[in-house]
């Protein structure tokens, strides 16, 4: 909140209408002549000219953009999103590739570590038998 000075107070025989006080940083108010004289004075139909657009052919249209959505073959069947634009180039892609590459990555050692976990434990087994 500003804490501006106060300016000069007087009564309301000296003061000027309120319409004509100027802020500081601000434009004088105009007066209703020169407004109606600056404004440009609009066609006498504007519908025709909105039938007219209507009417135009319309630009080719913008090529559009296309989302995949998919399930990751590779890995653990997770969903895959991919936005691409117009000519097929991977504008974006959720999760990342690199997101799916460590995802796979812990899988194959979570996998490596359960497997040579059974090893050893039937090895313990085969072990204590003889």
């Amino acid at each position: 909140m500003s804490m501006n000075p106060a300016t000069q107070i007087g009564t309301v025989a000296d003061a000027t209408s309120a319409a004509e006080v100027v802020r500081p940083g601000t434009k004088p108010p105009r007066s209703q002549q020169e407004t109606k004289a600056e404004r440009p004075v609009s066609d006498p139909d504007p519908k025709q000219e909105i039938v007219n657009r209507r009417q135009a052919p319309q630009a080719a249209e913008l090529p559009q953009d296309e989302v995949q959505v998919q399930r990751d073959t590779d890995g653990n069947g997770q969903i895959v999103i991919r936005y691409l634009d117009h000519s097929g180039q991977v504008i974006l892609q959720v999760p990342s590739s690199q997101v799916l590459g460590l995802a796979r990555a812990i899988e194959q050692a979570l996998e490596k570590q359960t497997k040579d976990r059974t090893e050893k434990a039937e090895a313990m087994r085969e072990g204590g038998r003889s």
